[in-house]
């Protein structure tokens, strides 16, 4: 099914012979990694936002965001239990204590990522 948000357009399209051919995870064998959590994009753009968020790291490490502000403390970071922020200007990163972080001012992964291996780590 496709819809259109802008025009209100709601389409049906029949992918019933595709899916007999073909050997898709998802249709197929009913594998769902994206949604059951066991594989996550890297990073996805944000649209609309100018910002790309990274994906946690596997393995489930939480951050500790006290400790990290102490290191980082020379650019002035704000946290709480929840999140860290600090900017390196232009860009501001957000991390959130499982791993996770938006990084604001650029719509390239490979920028967001440079920023996180250096101020968090790989």
């Amino acid at each position: 099914m496709t819809i259109d948000a802008w025009s209100g357009r709601v389409r049906s399209v029949d992918m019933s012979a595709a899916r007999e051919q073909g050997d898709c995870a998802c249709c197929k064998q009913r594998k769902f990694e994206y949604l059951s959590g066991e594989k996550t994009p890297a990073t996805a753009i944000l649209c609309g936002r100018d910002a790309v968020q990274i994906a946690a790291p596997a393995g489930g490490n939480r951050i500790d965001l006290r400790e990290l502000a102490g290191r980082l403390r020379n650019l002035r970071p704000q946290h709480n239990e929840f999140l860290l922020r600090f900017s390196v200007d232009p860009l501001t990163l957000t991390l959130f204590s499982d791993g996770r972080a938006i990084v604001k001012g650029t719509r390239d992964p490979a920028v967001a990522r440079g920023l996180y291996a250096k101020y968090i780590g790989a």
